[in-house]
């Protein structure tokens, strides 16, 4: 009898730790790569910048594994279109995408918005400067009056209005921060590896 009633008691304590876990609210803090000062402002508008070294490799040789990369990457599914120019006298390579960033996926649900940038690679000798610019969204399209378009990422994503007095990333605008700044990460890590593999 008692070894039921301690299997009993353990059940319950079990139950009742899981419902905790499962009610708890979720953290406020704000993920150290979308704190405030993680979208950069020039001239008024939102650009990422950064440089990304590529050892032993000619600015030629560069341009070259950027070109790939962008014609392996920027196609249909991952992209909904993309406009591609070179530069050869420069080594510079622009690329204007349209695809979706993904807020919300289940069997029932599907939360997502259009993203419109323009990526633009520089090489020279031994490195090249990534630039992503001319950031906005499309959001809602399939709602009834076709959701909101053309909007900027400067009225969006900047710290001025992705955080509350507070400074907690606000929920709807903060969306747009995170997956604006997950998307630029994993186009520079990407680049990263063409650009050092052997």
């Amino acid at each position: 009898m008692k070894k039921i009633l301690l299997l009993i008691v353990l059940a319950i304590f079990s139950a009742s730790t899981v419902s905790a876990q499962l009610f708890k609210k979720k953290s406020k803090t704000v993920e150290p790569k979308y704190q405030a000062g993680a979208v950069t402002v020039t001239n008024g508008k939102v650009v990422f910048e950064e440089t990304i070294a590529a050892d032993g490799l000619t600015a030629e040789e560069i341009e070259a594994r950027v070109n790939a990369w962008m014609r392996s990457r920027f196609v249909e599914p991952t992209v909904i279109s993309a406009e591609r120019h070179e530069n050869r006298e420069q080594h510079t390579l622009t690329i204007k995408s349209e695809e979706y960033i993904v807020f919300k996926s289940t069997a029932l649900v599907l939360n997502r918005a259009r993203i419109y940038y323009t990526l633009t690679v520089a090489a020279k000798e031994g490195s090249c400067n990534v630039k992503m610019s001319q950031i906005s969204y499309w959001h809602d399209e399939e709602g009834e009056k076709g959701g909101i378009k053309d909007m900027k990422a400067e009225e969006w994503i900047t710290d001025k209005v992705s955080f509350d007095k507070k400074g907690r990333l606000k929920k709807f605008e903060g969306r747009f921060r995170s997956k604006t700044i997950d998307l630029k990460d994993t186009l520079v890590n990407e680049l990263k590896r063409v650009l050092n593999s052997k």
